[in-house]
């Protein structure tokens, strides 16, 4: 597999130094006086989001809920206000460039109003304590410190950086109105954006998610350092800062490059690839804006494959691979960013896939798109090829193997949703986002996940805490792998499979993997070949063939499958799942050899039930004479 390119080769010191543009030379919005390309729906929409906020108060981030996180673990109380303030002055900023020099006729004034929303937004942001999540504090995170931030020690995380990427963009985009109230005001905001983000990222050494050295390099990474980009760009007038913030930001891109699986996989899963792969972009495209050089980067092999991911993870109908924590079904995509990316990158299914994701949506303010992100809006408004782009459709590749992510996905036939669809892993327990699900398989039928991994509940203190693997959707247990001897796979890094090889024909596709390493010592495993496989032909079939060794017969030995859907009896060895509507899958399994026990697994967690209804079932498969060796094999087909 070929290595990991080096941003510091195609953007070294010296070029960045010779070519990076003064403040105020570059812009990724158009100049003052200039027209926005708005159609009059869009316009009135714009304005009209923003004009309802006009006069309300702005959302209170008072300490006592700041203060939750380390109190009860609730970080969703301090955030849904703390989002709500930054949606406003997003769409506050759009509004005002779409008001810029008219009259929009119901509300004459309106460049006058917005401008001072915008201002007033912009002060508010100024004057938190603290842009960081209360679950990212370094302070709030050491429990004996306190419940509160320091503000002269700001912690650099997700939302510190999205602020200042947000109160940059004010910068370019309200600026002069700004200074048009007061200077003060653009002074402030250029202030606390070094202040709190671009100084601390500059001159400490404390970010684990930059170098590795603390944290895991995922995600974090490249959506940090594309917004600490564009805040450079926009706000620092200093150019030895400007050039050392920018190649400090090229060094820790290349950490999290030589991090990556060499297949551009993303081992926390398709919801998370649009702010680890998607943002990777960003941060390319913007390099070659600003320096106006390094184009051809975008052909290293890595580069190119890592868009190619969300085309492989893709069910239909709004589903995905849904291994790790990421939903089933998205929460966020971004597909203006993934259709540059398969242009520039000279990969037309790419953008085919961006495209047929759009559907019939509006291409820079669909109706759905949470959260309220000005940055990548502006980009998709600021695109005419984007938004003259005709329909596409989904391309469905037919099979993909992803080695070093050790992800296996495959469909019944190339191009449509119509059938099955398997997906299998196998890697370790310490991924990012990880669930212990060393050889773990999902299994859809006409783009409807039915044996399924159910993802993660509402995050909360303890699912990034010593108490992550005592809740139920993390286990094993949860997860379609066996237990033996009363034993599931453990966290960590070493417990991983062995021995991963697929088969990818155009009859079948599978994936052989042996589970042994997955498991404690003390559950006596010398030996677990498992194959998931996808069978297709005349009569379409998944089988999941297990074969175990121990060294000594097991006193317990079970296996799982967790289930979308409504379960019935179909006779001995036999079951049905149904989707709420559709067709289903039959089961099928040994039962000379294994008793079953189907479940109710209530969901009583909103980020479970939005997905999956009010439950989910488990079937639980136990041996009923267990030996050392053995054999089993499972069987899933479409039912009418």
């Amino acid at each position: 597999m070929p290595s990991a390119p080096s941003l510091a080769d195609w953007f070294p010191p010296g070029l960045v130094e010779a070519r990076l543009p003064a403040l105020g030379e570059w812009s990724p919005v158009p100049a003052p006086g200039e027209k926005w390309p708005l159609d009059e729906a869009t316009r009135a929409r714009v304005l009209g989001e923003a004009r309802a906020a006009l006069g309300e108060p702005w959302p209170a981030l008072p300490a006592s809920l700041f203060a939750r996180f380390a109190r009860d673990g609730d970080r969703a109380a301090y955030q849904a206000p703390w989002d709500a303030r930054r949606a406003r002055l997003g769409r506050a900023l759009l509004a005002l460039a779409a008001a810029d020099g008219a009259d929009d006729g119901a509300a004459p004034g309106a460049f006058a109003a917005f401008a001072d929303e915008v201002m007033d937004g912009v002060w508010a942001l100024c004057e938190e304590t603290s842009w960081v999540w209360p679950a990212h504090d370094f302070r709030v995170l050491d429990a004996r410190q306190g419940l509160l931030p320091e503000p002269e020690v700001p912690t650099l995380d997700l939302g510190a950086a999205t602020t200042a990427v947000l109160l940059s963009l004010a910068d370019a985009l309200a600026g002069d109105a700004l200074d048009a109230r007061d200077p003060l005001l653009r002074r402030r905001l250029r202030g606390e954006v070094w202040t709190r983000v671009l100084g601390p990222y500059l001159e400490r050494s404390e970010w684990g998610w930059y170098d590795g050295s603390t944290a895991k390099l995922n995600n974090w990474n490249p959506w940090i350092h594309s917004d600490l980009l564009l805040a450079t760009a926009l706000t620092v007038e200093d150019r030895a800062s400007r050039a050392a913030l920018v190649g400090k930001i090229v060094r820790g891109l290349d950490h999290y490059l030589a991090a990556q699986p060499a297949d551009g996989g993303c081992d926390e899963g398709p919801h998370y690839w649009w702010r680890a792969g998607a943002s990777l972009f960003e941060c390319l495209e913007l390099l070659i804006s600003l320096l106006g050089t390094g184009e051809a980067v975008l052909t290293e092999p890595l580069i190119r494959d890592t868009a190619r991911y969300p085309l492989l993870m893709h069910v239909g109908d709004g589903w995905s691979v849904s291994f790790a924590d990421g939903p089933a079904r998205l929460r966020e995509a971004a597909p203006a960013v993934l259709y540059r990316y398969g242009l520039r990158t000279g990969q037309p299914d790419v953008a085919a896939h961006a495209r047929a994701l759009r559907g019939t949506a509006d291409p820079v303010l669909p109706e759905d798109a949470t959260p309220y992100d000005l940055r990548r809006v502006l980009g998709a408004l600021l695109d005419p090829v984007w938004r003259a782009a005709e329909e596409a459709a989904l391309p469905l590749p037919g099979q993909g193997w992803l080695p070093g992510t050790q992800v296996l996905v495959a469909r019944e036939a190339e191009g449509t949703t119509r059938g099955l669809l398997l997906a299998a892993k196998g890697g370790h327990n310490d991924e990012s986002h990880n669930h212990n699900d060393v050889g773990s398989f999902l299994v859809a039928v006409d783009a409807r996940p039915l044996i399924i991994d159910v993802g993660v509940g509402t995050y909360r203190r303890e699912t990034f805490g010593r108490e992550r693997y005592g809740i139920w959707s993390m286990t094993s247990a949860y997860h379609n792998v066996p237990e033996v001897n009363g034993h599931g796979q453990p966290p960590g890094r070493d417990f991983a499979a062995r021995g991963a090889r697929a088969e990818l024909a155009p009859g079948r596709a599978a994936l052989t993997l042996d589970l042994a390493g997955a498991y404690p010592a003390r559950a006596g495993l010398r030996a677990w070949e498992r194959t998931a496989a996808l069978v297709r032909g005349e009569e379409p079939r998944v089988e999941i063939r297990d074969a175990w060794r121990l060294g000594a017969a097991p006193e317990r030995l079970v296996l799982h499958l967790l289930l979308g859907g409504e379960v019935t009896a179909a006779g001995a060895g036999r079951a049905l799942v149904r989707p709420p509507r559709g067709r289903g899958l039959a089961l099928a399994w040994d039962d000379d050899a294994f008793a079953a026990e189907v479940e109710t697994v209530v969901l009583e967690d909103p980020a479970f039930s939005r997905m999956w209804g009010e439950a989910v079932r488990r079937l639980v498969l136990t041996a009923r004479a267990p030996g050392a060796e053995g054999t089993h094999v499972l069987t899933a087909r479409p039912a009418d």
